[in-house]
């Protein structure tokens, strides 16, 4: 059988004991340590759950190297914590569609996870797979090379500057390219470099996100509590042009695996910034009553 066919096989035989994650480090321990022979004690031990005593036995018959158990472990650890925030994400904790499933992705996540002891970043990892399982095809290939490579004080810069960054109306995270914005919050421009270098985001001082405004109001940028919005202050059509670094497809995949808290104190930064380069924009901070996709409500207080 092969990967997909596994996890297939135990989600059609045992979804009521194993969760979605489980059948993946099921489907994988299998595929590519029993050499896909069903019959052996091991997979019995596998259709139970019982992964660690699985991984003792293969080291203790020579079916696995001790760099092996080393990754297999590493794994385990990744695995037990992406259960729970699976379980966070589908109450009901099925797959719901199990040939959908890229056994290709998880094999490469097997292997760069498998080196990661951190706590820290192994929760980055735990939330990836807890989400491609979640949703298949979400994580890119690139998306786990580029977190491989990702040493402990790079991630944690880069979630620095996630909660310094907003999400535009296509929903891609940038970061406001405005001196003040970023001397206030400690954001250094080698900072910027080294999480270019690392392919999360863009460093090119000439890109910037263009918006045509008029006399009514704009959404410009939101989350679920704030939004900023923009107008033309004398009512003429004009472009605005807002100085951002974007993060690319990788920066954004990875983003959304950490928390980030935008307050209030941050848009109204960004947005007096903004304001002070540019005479001609009206800028305002609102508080969100209701967000329905694109379709946002708020209150009538201008926060700026």
């Amino acid at each position: 059988m092969t990967g997909t066919e596994i996890i297939t096989f135990l989600s059609n035989n045992l979804s009521t004991v194993m969760s979605p994650i489980n059948l993946v480090v099921g489907g994988l321990l299998t595929s590519i340590f029993l050499r896909h022979d069903t019959s052996v004690t091991e997979f019995e031990k596998i259709k139970s759950g019982q992964f660690k005593e699985v991984t003792k036995r293969l080291l203790e018959s020579g079916k696995m190297t001790y760099v092996d158990y080393y990754q297999s472990n590493n794994f385990l650890e990744i695995a037990k914590q992406a259960d729970k925030y699976y379980s966070e994400i589908h109450s009901d904790n099925r797959i719901d569609e199990t040939t959908n499933q890229d056994f290709d992705w998880y094999v490469r996540f097997y292997q760069a996870a498998g080196n990661v002891s951190d706590e820290t970043m192994q929760d980055l990892w735990a939330k990836l797979l807890a989400g491609e399982v979640s949703k298949p095809s979400t994580y890119s290939f690139k998306t786990i090379d580029v977190l491989k490579n990702l040493s402990k004080k790079d991630a944690e810069l880069f979630q620095q500057v996630c909660s310094y960054s907003f999400c535009n109306a296509s929903q891609i995270p940038i970061l406001p390219r405005y001196d003040g914005y970023l001397e206030k919050y400690n954001i250094t421009y080698s900072d910027i470099l080294t999480l270019s270098e690392q392919g999360l985001i863009f460093n090119d001082g000439t890109i910037g996100q263009s918006v045509n405004i008029n006399n009514e109001s704009k959404f410009l940028f939101w989350d679920t509590e704030t939004v900023m919005t923009i107008q033309s202050a004398d009512g003429k059509d004009i472009e605005a042009y807002i100085h951002v670094y974007p993060f690319t497809k990788v920066g954004y995949e990875i983003s959304s695996l950490v928390p980030v808290n935008l307050s209030d104190e941050k848009y109204i930064e960004f947005a007096t910034q903004i304001s002070n380069k540019n005479k001609n924009y009206l800028l305002g901070v609102y508080k969100v009553i209701a967000l329905n996709g694109t379709s946002i409500r708020h209150d009538s207080n201008n926060l700026l």
